[in-house]
């Protein structure tokens, strides 16, 4: 079933539409919320960094297998998985375009992804740049400066003397 506001990225009954950027903002500042230990809590705490998505996904999944998690947790990992398979057929597309760039025929890309034929990889080619025109929350966008502030949360942290030394 296609729906006019599910369109031409939506695939039968199977797959999801692309969570909003919204979605996956609330999602991520929960999933942190909730997950973030260690350097992870500290450098949401002091510079609002989130934590990756993927960690947070697993988190999730660790706390269920242990009776942990709770229901908003499992749907905001959904939202999640979502977003990142948005972002890896954003970076499918992507590859694509830089291959046909380059003079690969859709002939030499269907036979390196296995398709039939090259009207397949071009219908995925066509599907992969609908994809791309999709709403989508990077990661980065949530904390531009995530490797400075990273820096300057772990120097802040051993400064503290929060930093236990090895013996």
């Amino acid at each position: 079933m296609v729906d006019g506001s599910r369109g031409s990225h939506y695939r039968g009954d199977v797959e999801p539409p692309a969570p909003s950027p919204e979605m996956v903002s609330a999602s991520r500042r929960h999933l942190t919320e909730r997950y973030a230990s260690g350097v992870d809590l500290l450098l949401w705490e002091t510079e609002k960094r989130l934590i990756p998505d993927l960690d947070a996904i697993r988190s999730v999944t660790e706390a269920a297998a242990s009776g942990q998690a709770e229901g908003l947790d499992m749907g905001a990992a959904l939202v999640l998985v979502q977003a990142a398979r948005l972002g890896l057929d954003r970076l499918e597309g992507e590859l694509f375009e830089a291959a046909r760039a380059m003079g690969m025929r859709p002939e030499a890309i269907a036979a390196v992804l296995e398709l039939p034929d090259a009207a397949a990889a071009e219908k995925r080619q066509r599907w992969l740049e609908r994809r791309r025109a999709l709403p989508y929350a990077t990661a980065t966008a949530q904390h531009p400066e995530a490797g400075k502030a990273a820096r300057r949360a772990e120097a802040a942290h051993r400064a503290k003397g929060l930093d236990t030394p090895s013996a």
